[in-house]
């Protein structure tokens, strides 16, 4: 993603206002547009469902698109990850048959984990008539085979594909739903899975025209079974760490049955949902900003310590790895912190402006105040990412969902007063341990890259910690 954020900080340098405004734009649209772009038509589905479905026809339509949408997440994970590493590893080496062949496992991968997890979910748990079921397990497969997929067309440069796919989707859905006579709940169901899959079709045929080259399937030696184990459980640590309150308060104070076994927490989910689009700005800076300014750094430090350069020189790179990490943070803690501000003073009239409920301004509050910490947690992970040290990204994903978890626990009995505070305190935890971790890495990084990380003396699995 630097390589993204170096093309939009020349932009923003040479365009003037135009520029900064327009780099801006587009770095929202790459870091979070498939996230605005899903949020705006969930918005609108719910106000269609509740005009044209019943109130169970309606309720049973938003939780298996709320359950899709999380545990996607959830099955993506492992697979996604390791899948971009060994991707971006092909692209490397410009080999194009061993990306289609990386890809065509982890989708089979992803499918297959995902259509387990649905049939559990909304067969067995959410007691779902059979065809209902079916399309609810399917819409979950193929957001999984998005997830994995999408990520690898910012590797091509397509960045304008994802938000693209995404709204051809969308208008397929909206267009079928305004003709089609009265839609039942199967109908909807099958309308959104068509949407879905016209997303996913999209994506695969940029990605497809691109690696035209026939498929190599990926071979046991592409990644050191340790190595992958790590990265699979930090990817997986990283949805946890971001959904588990949710979880545990879809069975908490003010949650409600809905299908079955299955329930939800009509207004932390909205509260919460909210909040986290406040990231936006975050994430377009740690894009633009945060992560392009280290990644120069980075690369002036690995320069010197694979050419000639004395000690001293490599010293003076380690310091100014140093300088451009605090001063990427500093400047994305005080963005970030501004919005959070603004999102606290004014979730009033926001709330009654879009007709949200309004004990949910609580969750959209705290939450709004966490996604400052949580951005530093991304941050130190990417930092991390850099050094070859995923056993402390999975730690710092570990701590945020263990101090989210705990502070949910400990505040269980209060109500919709206290929602979000579970997910703000393990953001702060999280940021806490992360910033420990890369603060340690960065001092000893010198020896880490020629002795203690270095694959020739604790092999290809890399360390943990």
């Amino acid at each position: 993603m630097a390589g993204i954020g170096f093309q939009l900080a020349r932009t923003a340098r040479e365009g003037g206002v135009g520029g900064i405004v327009g780099a801006a734009a587009f770095g929202a649209v790459i870091s979070a547009g498939p996230w605005l772009i899903t949020a705006i038509a969930m918005a609108m589905l719910n106000r269609w469902s509740a005009a044209h479905l019943g109130s169970d026809a309606a309720r049973t339509v938003q939780t298996i698109l709320v359950y899709s949408f999380s545990l996607s997440a959830l099955a993506a994970a492992p697979v996604g990850i390791l899948a971009t590493r060994l991707v971006a590893d092909r692209i490397f080496a410009r080999d194009a048959g061993g990306v289609s062949g990386i890809m065509l496992v982890a989708l089979a991968a992803g499918g297959g984990f995902a259509l387990a997890i649905g049939t559990v979910t909304f067969g067995l748990l959410g007691q779902l008539p059979l065809a209902q079921a079916v399309l609810a397990t399917l819409i979950l497969a193929w957001l999984t085979q998005i997830w994995i997929a999408a990520p690898l067309l910012t590797a091509l440069r397509r960045y304008r594909a994802i938000p693209l796919a995404y709204l051809a989707g969308i208008a397929l859905a909206a267009l079928l739903l305004a003709v089609l006579p009265g839609p039942g709940v199967i109908m909807v169901l099958a309308v959104i899975a068509a949407g879905i899959a016209t997303t996913l079709a999209a994506v695969m045929y940029v990605v497809r025209r691109h690696f035209s080259a026939a498929p190599v399937l990926p071979d046991r030696t592409a990644m050191a079974p340790r190595l992958a184990q790590i990265v699979a459980a930090a990817g997986v640590l990283g949805v946890v760490a971001i959904w588990i309150d949710k979880w545990q308060l879809w069975f908490g104070p003010a949650s409600i049955p809905t299908i079955g076994l299955l329930r939800l927490n009509p207004i932390n989910d909205q509260g919460s949902f909210l909040g986290l689009l406040t990231m936006v700005p975050g994430l377009t800076l740690l894009l633009i900003v945060t992560e392009t300014r280290f990644d120069r750094a980075f690369e002036g430090m690995i320069v010197r310590c694979t050419g000639t350069s004395t000690l001293q020189r490599i010293e003076e790179a380690r310091g100014d790895v140093a300088r451009a990490m605090l001063d990427g943070l500093r400047i994305l803690v005080l963005a970030q912190a501004l919005v959070a501000a603004f999102a606290w003073v004014f979730a009033v009239p926001l709330f009654e402006a879009i007709g949200a409920d309004a004990r949910a301004i609580f969750a959209f509050r705290q939450t709004s105040l966490g996604t400052v910490f949580h951005l530093v947690v991304i941050a130190t992970t990417v930092v991390l990412a850099y050094y070859d040290l995923f056993g402390r990204i999975v730690l710092t994903w570990l701590a945020f969902a263990i101090g989210s978890a705990i502070a949910t626990l400990l505040q269980w009995d209060i109500g919709f007063a206290a929602f979000g505070w579970g997910y703000m305190a393990g953001a702060v935890v999280g940021a806490s341990v992360g910033l420990a971790l890369v603060a340690e890495a960065t001092v000893n990084l010198t020896y880490l890259l020629f002795v203690g990380n270095n694959p020739s003396v604790v092999g290809h699995g890399g360390r943990f910690l």
